[in-house]
């Protein structure tokens, strides 16, 4: 370690008509030695430390920057680029803030040129030194993409088309960077690009049966990829809800699992096992099939009940409270803890930890009580996360891509929502706009930016809206019944025929079903039909409404008979408008249930001055909107969103 600061500092001072010499050639060469010498080792976190002081990664830019548009010019060119880059491949590998830097160094548009090199392409198949280039390469962009903050980073280089370029030329012959590309890939795409990787259908089933081959090796790899790698990158597919289904019917999958569960050697292992099976059973049928699955039910509570460590029991445990079909509300609505206006949970992913215990200990010096598994859940951490969901009223929801990429925040959140707590989003991910399960939760909701703003000024926001929220629910009345004597039965026709016990059994069926129906049943219906379009007006692009301010969007409601429900929209504008009808488009049933919400919310005063009942009803019997009103906003909602040019 003694030379290390020598060398970079030898690596400083190098001037341009060194970058082609031995002389770096001999410094780069060190720089790859050094980390197999000191990896496993205490010296290797100084060896880092001192990389990213020095800014290793801006160092090599200029002698990159010199030879990447022909590494194979010269010899040295060549030893020069193996070196350098192999180097780099090491570091990621260990070290997100290494990831960071060599994206801060711009190194990135120089190794995805290499990749698109239309000599190396056309050659790659006769040639080693290409194919370990691309090894090379493609191992730094997968150790890149695994940091969620660089991802946009990649997109933006057009590393996803790429990839996607190379693999089919890659084929058979380098089986190494075909899995790679692949699992860099699961780490790039958005929910609605999947047919990246699902246009030959072979994704899935090569990289499943690359685990399958791996869990029979000693090593515990197949062709230089990792079990866990593999696994994580699998479950990385698994958050689209449209793959969980291709990857479980994988006839190799589940023994490749139950074998990783039931080895005992490497825990990181069987915590990637267990973190696919939880991912997979969000899926009905998968739930199904894992739920009947006798040896795997008797792993997982082996696992459950033993394990000593942490991360693994709660895997595990959160995969068979999934299997069962999630938390189950409690049976009676009393509670241990009174539950209050000002009680609140915070969700979050452990990367965020500190941002998270911030938020809390604010909250808690403003007089709210907080529940956050730092100190609370002890002992069945699935029983104390579902009352801690119970004993509150609002849910903070701490949101970022790895917060999606989490079954067991989406275990919390789902359950949040379900039980219809107060969803409060909290961005912790700068850029990110959630897809998938997450964008249906998030919806139109308004979510306050921790990752742009300083965070006194999001604190004060997301105080803003608590305040809100409890001023809300203390406004909201009690409706008492009204005291009125029940009408008597009516009497039967004198002249009908007299009714069979079935009969008669039919009719009070048939009349229970009318006047009592079940919860949600108007949101059900509204999102099992389509009203027929008597026209065609001029269709609303999607350009159109990303432009729109929110008092051009209020403008257009208001053109569209929502004058009377612009309360409701008070904070929509187009961007946010085209979100909601995304909902529509996704999950009709969540959509409608949400707007249900907001009409419900809307001050009775609003809903009186919309005078849009014509039965002469008294406005004071209750609060909660009349058939006729839901029917209008709906409707109004629908023919706007038919002219939105939006698939």
């Amino acid at each position: 370690m003694s030379q290390l600061q020598s060398k970079l500092d030898e690596l400083t001072r190098l001037s341009e008509s060194d970058y082609e010499t031995n002389k770096t050639v001999t410094i780069f060469q060190y720089f790859d030695k050094i980390y197999t010498l000191t990896y496993s080792t205490s010296n290797f976190q100084t060896l880092i430390d001192a990389l990213l002081q020095k800014e290793y990664a801006k160092l090599c830019y200029p002698i990159l920057k010199r030879i990447h548009t022909d590494v194979f010019l010269t010899e040295h060119r060549w030893h020069i680029s193996y070196y350098l880059i192999h180097s780099l491949w090491n570091y990621t590998d260990k070290s997100n803030a290494i990831c960071t830097a060599v994206v801060d160094a711009q190194l990135v548009p120089m190794l995805i040129y290499n990749l698109n090199h239309e000599n190396y392409l056309r050659n790659f198949s006769s040639n080693d030194a290409i194919k370990k280039l691309f090894d090379m390469i493609v191992s730094i962009l997968h150790n890149i993409a695994q940091v969620p903050e660089l991802v946009n980073h990649l997109r933006q280089h057009q590393c996803l088309e790429a990839l996607n370029r190379l693999i089919p030329i890659v084929g058979s012959h380098n089986i190494f960077l075909r899995g790679i590309s692949y699992l860099t890939l699961a780490y790039i795409i958005r929910e609605d690009e999947r047919i990246y990787l699902t246009n030959s259908n072979e994704s899935i089933p090569y990289l499943v049966d690359l685990l399958s081959r791996a869990v029979t090796n000693h090593e515990r790899r197949s062709n230089g990829l990792e079990t866990r790698e593999l696994c994580k990158g699998l479950s990385k597919l698994s958050v689209a809800d449209n793959n969980k289904h291709k990857i479980s019917a994988e006839g190799k999958l589940l023994d490749s699992l139950l074998n990783m569960l039931e080895q005992h050697t490497n825990t990181q292992e069987q915590i990637s096992a267990c973190i696919l099976i939880w991912s997979l059973a969000f899926d009905p049928n998968v739930r199904k099939v894992y739920h009947d699955h006798k040896r795997l039910n008797e792993i997982l509570h082996n696992i459950a009940q033993t394990a000593s460590n942490d991360e693994l029991r709660r895997s595990a445990s959160g995969c068979l409270c999934t299997l069962m079909g999630g938390p189950k509300p409690p049976a009676s609505k009393a509670s241990p803890t009174e539950k209050t206006d000002r009680n609140v949970m915070i969700s979050y992913n452990h990367d965020n930890k500190q941002l998270s215990k911030q938020i809390k200990e604010h909250l808690v010096a403003d007089g709210y009580n907080v529940w956050i598994d730092l100190e609370k859940m002890h002992g069945n951490l699935l029983d104390a996360m579902s009352d801690a969901i119970e004993n509150s009223s609002i849910f903070l929801m701490c949101y970022t891509e790895k917060y999606k990429d989490s079954p067991s925040c989406r275990l919390e959140c789902e359950y949040a929502y379900q039980r219809k707590k107060h969803i409060v989003p909290l961005l912790f991910q700068p850029n990110y706009k959630p897809d998938g399960w997450l964008g249906i939760i998030v919806g139109t909701r308004v979510y306050v930016n921790f990752a742009k703003k300083p965070f006194e000024t999001a604190y004060s926001e997301t105080l803003s809206e608590l305040q809100a929220l409890n001023t809300r629910t203390e406004k909201k009345p009690t409706i008492s019944p009204p005291n009125k004597p029940a009408p008597p039965p009516p009497e039967p026709p004198r002249s009908a025929p007299t009714q069979t016990a079935a009969a008669t059994a039919v009719a009070n069926e048939t009349l229970a079903s009318r006047t009592s129906p079940p919860p949600n049943t108007l949101v059900h219906l509204m999102s099992q039909f389509r009203m027929d379009k008597a026209s065609e007006p001029m269709p609303i692009s999607v350009t159109t409404l990303e432009k729109m301010s929110l008092k051009d969007t209020q403008h257009l409601l208001g053109e569209h008979g929502l004058d009377k429900f612009l309360p409701m929209f008070v904070d929509i504008d187009g961007p946010k408008l085209l979100k909601l009808f995304e909902i529509k488009h996704k999950a009709p049933q969540c959509y409608y249930m949400l707007i249900k919400e907001k009409l419900d919310q809307m001050p009775q005063e609003a809903k009186d001055r919309s005078h849009i009942s014509t039965f002469n009803t008294p406005k004071s019997t209750t609060t909660a909107p009349t058939m006729a009103q839901f029917l209008q906003l709906m409707l109004a909602l629908d023919k706007l969103a038919d002219r939105c040019a939006f698939k």
